[in-house]
């Protein structure tokens, strides 16, 4: 028999419950490629770097995501623009030093993450997804997702950009094991 809607009084509607924080990873980086997709279906062409809007580069969208000016020898690629939530998980100041190479910026940790990220996008026509785990220095872990989509300056394969949006969180081992487990239903009695 169908199930049948009935009116929901006021008190018992359900509140939007927060996202988790594997959530809101995986909304990061998927919410850049949705948005890198819808842009280049509006453009009719593959996005480039003159085209991205930098007034709209300050609001929350932007929060976690990245332009990287990518060289041909990864290490000296430097960071051109990231926001304020990226800065705050990699432990970067406000405003990016284009002087100084990417790999000097970053905690050592993600250091082969973003390059491998870099490396992915320029050999890739499509968006690069990358989750995994690194170990922090205090011996706990620390789970990621992130996403690079290359983006052109010209048809030069030499010289190019990488947009992306990163997000992190450290593994509490005790609630993700107790949340991995399968739940236990009793037996029915026949």
């Amino acid at each position: 028999m169908p199930k049948v809607n009935l009116p929901v009084a006021a008190d018992e509607i359900r509140r939007p419950q927060r996202l988790s924080a594997a959530a809101r990873e995986r909304r990061v980086s998927e919410q850049l490629i949705t948005d890198w997709e819808r842009e280049t279906r509006r453009l009719g062409h593959a996005l480039a770097l003159m085209t991205l809007d930098v007034s709209a580069m300050t609001g929350p969208r932007w929060a976690y995501r990245f332009i990287i000016g990518v060289t041909p020898i990864v290490e000296d690629s430097s960071l051109l623009f990231y926001g304020p939530g990226f800065a705050s998980l990699m432990e970067l100041p406000e405003t990016p030093d284009q002087s100084v190479p990417l790999v000097a910026q970053l905690p050592a940790r993600y250091v082969p993450v973003l390059s491998r990220g870099c490396i992915a996008s320029a050999l890739s026509s499509g968006a690069v997804r990358m989750q995994g785990t690194v170990e922090r220095e205090d011996g706990r872990e620390e789970r990621y997702r992130a996403a690079f989509i290359r983006l052109s300056l010209d048809a030069n394969p030499q010289r190019h950009f990488a947009i992306g949006a990163f997000n992190c969180r450290v593994a509490d081992s005790r609630i993700e094991s107790l949340s991995a487990r399968p739940s236990r239903r009793p037996k029915r009695s026949r």
